[in-house]
């Protein structure tokens, strides 16, 4: 792309109305939360807005770039699905599990049951109904009768519930194995599902690294890596920018602190070693960071730093599987690279709730996670603002 297409995708860009700075302004609180469901969707229209001029405005974008979009996103969703068969089974697994703890229970009982009945069987074929009748026709003493009938009379019916307590267990014993047999039938349908996911992946996979090969393979060619650099920098200006004007003002919880008074006190969203620090060079020092990029283990649980809602959650050429979380007052915090993504575009989020995975992304040649901190738009050192993670198994 050269410089005059890139002048002018910005100048597109930057003529797509933007939602009314004071329309924001003019609802300092925003607690109704119609108003602030109204806000987001006028936002999540901004946006597709942007990313519909920026496919119209890349005209030069490869057929390689696409792949690598689409191969991202796939591999994120099919993750997605693999955890959730993966939970599924676990369920499954411990249903299995807690039947047949059932299972044996109840044949504990059906044996002890069995014994008692045999007992009660051989009572009753020692007495005999002839001598039940000669001892209630030999009894002059009227109490004495009064009591042995009650006795013969008790028996029996012992005996009687401990037949109908019997068939119960047999009858719950069925059914317990019928649902093992069906729960097992599930479990192995799932494991299938799981194997044929697992598959899909690592087809997905194998294409992303060759797509990447051949992106490389380009980029060297034509010497544009800085150039790259810098479009995928004015696209991340221009989405916020965008956002920074629709933003929407959010309510703070009670029981939770303002973002602006949480300055060193925030945990990072992830526990690993920070490699690029915020300010320093990148590309032989054409450039800068204007965040932090933390080293990490792919798949390891990406958190949200502090309270808010997400504003952003799609992949964008250079960051790849990208989120933005408003924190209100002007805050938000980017989290780029990802493997996976758990939230979209509105869903409320807590400090400390998982809401991606660390993955490569966006053609990262290393897993980790490309941290920032905006305030106004404008990017403000992480390390300001954050303690380092404890490890994972802390």
């Amino acid at each position: 792309m050269n410089r005059f297409t890139v002048f002018l995708a910005l100048v597109m860009l930057a003529a797509l109305p933007l939602p009314p700075a004071g329309a924001a302004a003019a609802e300092p609180a925003a607690t109704d939360p119609a108003k602030v469901e109204a806000q987001l969707k006028a936002l999540e229209a901004e946006i597709a807005k942007f990313k519909e001029m920026l496919k119209s405005t890349e005209t030069e974008r490869s057929k390689l770039e696409d792949t690598l979009e689409s191969n991202e996103k796939q591999i994120g969703e099919l993750l997605k699905k693999i955890e959730a068969i993966q939970k599924d089974l676990k369920s499954g697994e411990d249903k299995v599990s807690s039947l047949r703890g059932e299972q044996r229970s109840l044949e504990d009982a059906k044996g002890k049951q069995e014994t008692l009945i045999a007992k009660q069987v051989r009572a009753a074929y020692e007495i005999g109904s002839e001598e039940y009748l000669k001892v209630v026709l030999n009894q002059e003493d009227p109490n004495r009768l009064a009591r042995m009938l009650a006795y013969y009379d008790y028996f029996n019916r012992a005996r009687a519930d401990q037949i109908a307590q019997f068939k119960t267990t047999i009858a719950k014993l069925e059914d317990v194995k019928q649902a093992i047999i069906a729960e097992n039938r599930v479990l192995t349908e799932k494991r299938a599902v799981l194997a044929d996911e697992k598959t899909s992946l690592e087809s997905v996979r194998t294409e992303k690294t060759q797509t990447l090969a051949l992106l490389k393979q380009e980029i060297k060619r034509t010497g544009s890596e800085l150039q790259i650099r810098t479009r995928d920098r004015e696209r991340l200006e221009a989405l916020l920018e965008r956002i920074t004007a629709g933003i929407v003002n959010l309510p703070t919880p009670q029981d939770t602190l303002p973002f602006g008074d949480r300055r060193g006190k925030l945990l990072y969203p992830v526990a690993g070693t920070i490699t690029d620090r915020f300010g320093s060079p990148r590309n032989d020092g054409k450039l800068r960071w204007n965040g932090v990029f933390i080293a990490a283990a792919p798949g390891d649980p990406v958190k949200a730093i502090h309270y808010g809602r997400v504003v952003f959650s799609d992949w964008l050429r250079g960051f790849g599987l990208l989120l933005i979380i408003n924190h209100g007052d002007g805050y938000m915090s980017l989290y780029g690279h990802n493997q996976v993504l758990y939230r979209e575009t509105g869903d409320w989020v807590t400090a400390g709730e998982t809401i991606a995975t660390v993955g490569d992304s966006g053609g990262q040649n290393r897993p980790g996670l490309y941290f920032e901190i905006r305030h106004a738009g404008k990017p403000t050192d992480p390390q300001q603002w954050c303690q380092a993670r404890p490890p994972r198994h802390a």
